[in-house]
């Protein structure tokens, strides 16, 4: 078993790793359509008559505050995750491998804090929403978020359970049926209980709809990096090199 400093040591790595990654995709992508977004945000103001303001933080200041975003969300996720995939390394069915488990644990987590919340209420480009709503707003994401981590939870609770060796084996393979029935009647429920956007979009749909797309792209490459980096720095001749350059 794997001693914990290691698997920290490893995911905060592959988490600052993919935050960098993360942020030079929207630096290159994203950059442009939030200029775009803001020249049309500026003409609105000037046609409804409205005196232009100065933004409290620049566009430079921006830009610089978004790699330091994304690394500090790296290295927040990157321990996060490592202390999960300490705890849970008992669990590892006897035909997976540990690469395998490692892997599958970053995509559960992956989807389930970040691309399905996104999905629900994907973020949109400066402009759109208000401000007496920021509040609300964000309670609606973050309780959804923590609803969408206990429905992972309990799916994987409901595996566990139905894969021990009592009674519950004459379900066989039928448990993995059982198991996705319920996490995909559950995130239904959730999604299409939860109130939506309460803000109204109002500018070109391309224009949101590609911001939108980028947005869930720089989440899923997050994402992956973490998962393929923290794989590969959790195998022991890795976590070998990792412990030479720190002693």
């Amino acid at each position: 078993m794997r001693s914990l400093g290691s698997i920290l040591k490893a995911a905060v790595i592959a988490g600052l790793i993919a935050g960098a990654g993360a942020a030079g995709f929207h630096a290159l992508l994203i950059e442009p359509v939030i200029d775009r977004a803001i020249e049309l945000e500026e003409h609105r103001s000037q046609a409804r008559g409205e005196v232009a303001q100065e933004p409290l933080i620049d566009r430079p200041t921006q830009r610089w505050g978004l790699l330091v975003g994304f690394l500090l969300y790296g290295a927040i996720w990157g321990l996060l995750f490592g202390m999960l995939s300490h705890s849970t390394q008992a669990w590892q069915p006897s035909a997976w491998t540990a690469d395998r488990r490692r892997f599958l644990l970053a995509l559960l987590v992956g989807w389930s804090v970040a691309v399905f919340p996104f999905l629900k209420y994907p973020a949109n480009p400066p402009g759109i929403g208000e401000l007496e709503t920021i509040s609300y707003r964000q309670g609606l994401y973050f309780g959804f978020i923590g609803l969408s981590v206990v429905g992972s939870a309990l799916a994987v609770g409901l595996h566990r359970l139905l894969h021990r060796p009592t009674r519950w084996s004459a379900v066989g393979r039928l448990h993995w049926v059982l198991v996705l029935t319920f996490y995909v009647v559950y995130s239904a429920a959730v999604y299409v209980i939860m109130p939506a956007n309460p803000d109204p979009v109002e500018m070109p749909a391309q224009l949101v709809w590609t911001f939108r797309a980028i947005s869930l792209g720089g989440l899923v490459l997050f994402w992956a990096v973490l998962s393929i980096i923290f794989t590969w720095l959790s195998r022991e001749r890795a976590l070998a090199l990792l412990r030479r350059q720190t002693t």
